[in-house]
């Protein structure tokens, strides 16, 4: 059931469980060059949440700020260069530095995406159900850049086997996975939502997730205009995973994270590394399945 109003959002409330700490929750949006009309297209969709949740928006420039945000009501983080990372630096950043001032549950929203109005009441509907679940995996749906919607969910997401970075929302127990955002070689930058779903597993926490949809994904992949039998761009986002795979060190993961990670693996199937369908971080390598709880 979709909750869209402030009489449901003060239920959820007063039911004993909390779903935001008093300071409230913290968006964490990393950007480099996007726009200024993007931006303030993600930030909007901040600020027209349905009911009364209290947030803070945490903006971290990747070496190139925006100055009009400076007059936002908002945290604005400007680091001197960028760091050629996918944005796992800034995201990094803007976690500690919300955590370290009292708010929680921490969400990701990267630059050229954006929230629908029932996103947190949606969350908040999905934290009363599952109040044991370390971290909550949001409903999203995938958009051209142009706005054009494209049809279905992947099948990656529907079992849960991937979480977009937009989609997380962390909970105090669930802190200690935030560091490794910027503790990842930079070349996993671009599948740093696949390692992180990885690291759940490996740190034991429990997840929970919704198919409904409220998070507008921007997809800038060749799978996303085959979807819609359009013409590819010149520009398009695609990962290279014969590069990744080249550079992937499992023992400098370990060294930097702790973890053991297994996220790069060869594969003889229809989407095997370096295939235009992993252009994106909606397909790829398999991984393990964790204790998680998912709702339609």
């Amino acid at each position: 059931m979709q909750i869209q109003n402030d009489e449901s959002n003060e239920m959820m409330k007063g039911s004993g469980i909390a779903v935001m700490g008093p300071k409230g929750a913290a968006v964490i949006t990393p950007y480099y060059k996007e726009s200024i009309q993007v931006l303030e297209r993600c930030h909007l969709s901040c600020l027209q949440q349905h009911g009364d949740w209290p947030f803070r928006h945490v903006l971290v420039a990747d070496g190139h700020p925006r100055e009009k945000i400076d007059g936002w009501d908002v945290d604005h983080i400007t680091l001197p260069t960028s760091h050629g990372d996918n944005g796992n630096t800034p995201r990094c950043v803007g976690a500690i530095s919300a955590i370290n001032k009292g708010y929680w549950p921490i969400l990701f929203l990267d630059a050229d995406n954006w929230y629908q109005p029932w996103h947190f009441n949606t969350m908040g509907e999905l934290r009363q159900r599952h109040p044991s679940a370390d971290v909550l995996a949001m409903g999203r749906v995938c958009a051209l850049p142009d706005g054009t919607l494209i049809p279905g969910i992947p099948e990656e997401d529907l079992e849960l086997r991937h979480v977009d970075t937009s989609c997380y929302v962390f909970y105090p127990s669930a802190f200690r996975a935030l560091p490794l955002w910027g503790m990842m070689p930079p070349y996993l930058g671009p599948i740093c939502d696949r390692f992180i779903r990885e690291s759940i597993t490996e740190l034991g926490l429990v997840l929970a997730g919704t198919h409904h949809p409220s998070i507008v994904f921007t997809a800038h992949y060749s799978w996303a205009y085959e979807a819609l039998n359009r013409q590819i761009p010149n520009d398009v986002h695609d990962v290279n995973w014969k590069q990744i795979q080249g550079a992937y060190n499992p023992s400098e993961v370990y060294q930097r994270t702790g973890l053991r990670s297994s996220l790069i693996t060869d594969s003889n199937g229809a989407h095997a590394i370096g295939s235009i369908h992993q252009g994106s971080s909606l397909s790829g390598p398999l991984i393990a399945k964790t204790t998680s709880t998912l709702d339609p």
